[in-house]
């Protein structure tokens, strides 16, 4: 069997990509050992003084070290005045000058190297059948068309059995595998991933609308990562449109803040306690916020009034519900009309706060453990240590790398392994501003939040204050710092989870642990106490 690089199970493209799939599929299986394949090869050249860039879709390099530059185009391509023509829109694109283009940037790129490789190139077109009319592009022996597509392994064997090579085979692997940076660069796959992964989680929000629910009720309860608020920003989006009022509500006061610069201006995005406090601004006045206990005064006094609150939204979304007390729930409930929708979503492995469980009467019961956010050795790492309840399906584009944990002895080791798992991610492409460090700790008990530098990077945190208008005071910094608690719903790119330090590694813990790790998109990195190393070195 042939060997794959990048690996295939690195990165699950698209359906755009289906038939490219395909055809490596079929070489790794139909090609014997010794055969390489690489795929989406970059090449550059200069040509004339101009610059010239693309990518080769696949090079199979053969044990004796002769190179096939194959093209794959998918669908109908076209035959004009003896050339091949494939149509994106109204533009046509030259498939034989492509593939010289292509195979004098390889010849260039070997020379520049002092190599020496016998180098052709074929085009294959799994969807197409040339018939018998000229082609004087290129020999019609270099086309593989739907008619021999069966025979694809056959085929690239006998073209790479025309001439020979004078340059060792580890030498040609070796430039492939370097010279072209065939690893992946996680910079460049991020945006990739992330749209791929948004794509696929829509399906919660495609089927969810579709459900209907006598009592008009419907509770989901989904993981971390399954698709929440792009369900939410359906929901809302959906109402905006039919000219309806939305109201959406959530426990966490920068989850809401995050919804409401994204949904639809007509749509009311509040935290819960926010609710309590303009109720309580409209009625009592403006609050003391020094006073002791004052927090439960304006959540009792919204929870007394409650039933004479006016009946406006057509729909209502609850957020977080895990973190919801049972009371906060009742008495939201008079602001949805008669005939309105309530949607509760939530996750018990994100509970973060003691709350008694309740029933919502009526309500149409969805669950998901599908995660495609998160890459699938993170979620396999979350499962071996059995961090929710029942088994999470990774379900993201990207494998990724295992996490890694860094072990701390005190706070200025805290500080520095910090500072490591933070050029760690950087050096593998993530940018800074993409990079977001999470306290496992409270804004009250980390050492970090209280910092206002991490080794030469300024930190960027919530000042524990808000303007006039409510906005939130942050300091000015180039690296996010936050607490899992104040981040929960959101994600980034790389995460590093520090001070991770639990006196002992209870269920309380383990939802930490789960929300922390679950806002990694690409790359994740734990900071943990030596005595919380342990512990978890024990669930694994």
């Amino acid at each position: 069997m042939a060997q794959i690089s990048p690996a295939l199970d690195t990165l699950r493209h698209d359906a755009g990509l289906f038939r490219e799939l395909d055809v490596l599929d079929r070489l790794q299986q139909s090609l014997p050992d010794g055969y390489d394949v690489f795929h989406s090869v970059a090449w550059q050249t200069a040509h004339q003084g101009e610059d010239r860039h693309g990518e080769i879709d696949l090079v199979v390099l053969a044990p004796s070290g002769n190179m096939l530059l194959v093209e794959v185009k998918a669908g109908d391509v076209a035959l004009i005045d003896g050339k091949l023509v494939k149509l994106y829109g109204r533009r046509e694109h030259d498939v034989a000058r492509q593939t010289r283009m292509q195979h004098a940037a390889m010849l260039n790129r070997l020379a520049e190297s002092g190599l020496n490789a016998h180098v052709t190139g074929c085009v294959v077109l799994p969807d197409f059948r040339v018939d018998e009319a000229a082609i004087v592009a290129m020999p019609r022996e270099r086309i593989i068309d739907a008619s021999a597509y069966a025979q694809l392994g056959t085929r690239v064997r006998e073209l790479l059995e025309q001439g020979s090579s004078r340059s060792d085979v580890e030498a040609l692997r070796r430039f492939l595998g370097n010279v072209f940076k065939v690893s992946i660069d996680l910079q460049v796959l991020g945006d990739q991933v992330r749209q791929t992964s948004r794509r696929l989680a829509d399906g919660l929000a495609t089927w969810v609308p579709r459900i209907a629910s006598p009592s008009g009720v419907v509770r989901i309860q989904a993981t971390a990562g399954s698709g929440k608020t792009q369900l939410a920003l359906r929901l809302l989006d959906d109402a905006a449109a039919a000219g309806q009022r939305a109201l959406y509500v959530c426990f966490n006061r920068t989850l809401a803040d995050h919804i409401g610069r994204i949904a639809p201006a007509r749509a009311r995005v509040s935290s819960f306690h926010e609710l309590c406090v303009e109720h309580w601004r409209r009625t009592q006045g403006e609050p003391d916020f020094t006073a002791e206990g004052i927090f439960q005064a304006v959540v009792e006094r919204y929870g007394s009034d409650a039933q004479d609150f006016e009946a406006l939204y057509d729909l209502a979304i609850i957020d977080e519900g895990q973190d919801f007390d049972p009371a906060w729930v009742t008495c939201l409930l008079p602001h949805l009309k008669e005939d309105g929708r309530l949607y509760l979503l939530e996750d018990e492995a994100q509970r973060l706060y003691e709350r008694d469980g309740f029933e919502l009467h009526g309500a149409v019961a969805v669950r998901c453990n599908d995660n495609f956010r998160s890459p699938r050795a993170i979620v396999d790492v979350i499962n071996a240590m059995n961090l929710a309840e029942g088994i999470v399906e990774a379900r993201s584009p990207y494998v990724g790398d295992l996490p890694t944990f860094r072990a701390y002895d005190d706070e200025r080791g805290l500080r520095r392994e910090t500072l490591a798992a933070v050029e760690s991610l950087r050096e593998r492409g993530i940018p800074l501003a993409e990079i977001v460090v999470l306290s496992a700790r409270g804004h009250g008990r980390s050492h970090l939040l209280k910092e206002a530098k991490l080794g030469v990077f300024a930190l960027r945190k919530f000042l524990g204050r808000y303007t006039a208008d409510g906005e939130p005071v942050w300091s000015e910094g180039e690296l996010l710092i936050e607490s899992v608690h104040r981040f929960k719903g959101q994600s980034a790119m790389g995460v590093v989870l520090a001070e991770v330090d639990f006196d002992q590694l209870d269920e309380a813990a383990r939802r930490r642990l789960f929300v922390g790790m679950t806002r990694a998109q690409l790359g994740l990195e734990v900071v943990v106490s030596r005595r919380t190393e342990a512990d978890l070195a024990a669930l694994l």
